[in-house]
């Protein structure tokens, strides 16, 4: 993020504080069904645990990744954008 200047140290600090106010629950993915998400989709198994994450729990993807974001809307799972 700063090699490319894409963020201030200031920006930074404040998507660290913001990050830290979202509540998580950590949950271990199905990583059978994420293989099978990443075969289908073409894509690193290690995107498609988020996909399974949040098709087994019903919860929305947050992503800025377009290829992520365009597997997640073809899985029917809602997408979320900054």
């Amino acid at each position: 993020m700063f090699k490319q200047s894409r963020l201030t140290l200031d920006e930074a600090q404040k998507g660290l504080v913001i990050f830290g106010s979202i509540p998580l629950r950590y949950t271990k993915p199905d990583f059978i069904n994420a293989l099978k998400i990443s075969k289908q989709a073409k894509m690193y198994a290690y995107d498609t645990y988020f996909l399974d994450c949040a098709i087994r729990y019903k919860a929305p993807l947050l992503t800025l990744d377009q290829k992520l974001k365009t597997a997640a809307q073809n899985l029917n799972v809602e997408t979320m954008e900054v």
